[in-house]
């Protein structure tokens, strides 16, 4: 074998052996990518942050609107469309907020299933926050995995002042038969800041 032939036998081992190196270098960043992706879809869903979320992903729309003179009414309405009974079809969520013109304002929800491109309104009566400026009266929250869930807790206005901490309730509402069927509610802890009871 002349000196030109395993030259070229030395290259081609080498070229290969990259070639590997990189295969496999490539294939390990790309499984750590997926995992990656899946743990961040996992942890947005599991409301591990100090942050009080309602749950909701990131809006399909938005708009937003001009107040009138005393600055109250429909500042913004958020819509997402998400498969909540899981039957392939885009359900819709609508998140309105009022304003009050002070500092107690509120969200609206309405839940609304697709059937066959026509939506209807399953929303359960009372749906909606109640915020104060230092506590707020009514939260909702609601999951999507392993099903499809909204929690609302709850409490009255205390004898004196919005501030003053009163008995909250949870109560849980349930897709069942494309309807949502409520818990019976459950007496948790006196609070002003219900958020901090989920």
């Amino acid at each position: 074998m002349n000196k030109k032939n395993i030259l070229l036998i030395i290259i081609i081992i080498a070229l290969s052996a990259l070639s590997l190196f990189l295969y496999t270098t490539l294939s390990t960043i790309k499984n750590e990518s997926s995992v990656e992706q899946e743990q961040t879809f996992d942890d947005e869903d599991s409301f591990d942050s100090q942050e009080f979320s309602d749950g909701l992903p990131n809006p399909s729309s938005t708009v937003k609107y001009a107040l009138d003179e005393f600055d109250t009414g429909v500042s913004e309405k958020y819509t997402y469309n998400i498969d909540i009974n899981k039957d392939g079809k885009p359900d819709r969520i609508t998140k309105t907020f009022f304003e009050t013109g002070n500092a107690h304002a509120y969200y609206k929800y309405t839940v609304e299933l697709n059937e066959n491109g026509k939506y209807v309104d399953i929303t359960p009566p009372g749906l909606q926050t109640t915020n104060g400026a230092d506590c707020d009266l009514q939260q909702i929250q609601f999951r999507f995995k392993p099903s499809f869930q909204i929690t609302m807790i709850y409490r009255e206005m205390g004898d004196d002042t919005w501030n003053d901490p009163t008995t909250a309730y949870k109560r849980v509402f349930s897709l069942q038969d494309n309807k949502l069927s409520a818990s019976k509610d459950i007496k948790m802890r006196p609070i002003c800041d219900v958020k901090e009871l989920f």
